[in-house]
């Protein structure tokens, strides 16, 4: 019989039941269905979506903040 040392572990299968074992006790513990809100706060995507909001928002300002308008016959200064 292997050792304890010996074993295989998966992180990605035992986040995964951890996530499912933390959906199970919200749902037991309930009166009536979950929210999809409560859902997904159970498996970290509101936190997902609201980064990725949150980037690309600072992406489009660094963008908009990098352009410049130049008039035609404007001259362009090289040190600006």
């Amino acid at each position: 019989m292997p050792d304890a040392q010996d074993s295989l572990t998966d992180g990605e299968l035992q986040s995964e039941i951890e996530l499912v074992g933390d959906l199970v006790v919200a749902a037991t513990s309930s009166e009536g269905p979950l929210p999809q809100e409560e859902i997904d706060r159970l498996l970290g995507l509101k936190a997902d979506e609201e980064a990725a909001e949150q980037a690309a928002e600072q992406a489009a300002e660094q963008e908009a903040g990098s352009a410049k308008v130049i008039e035609p016959g404007q001259r362009i200064d090289p040190d600006e």
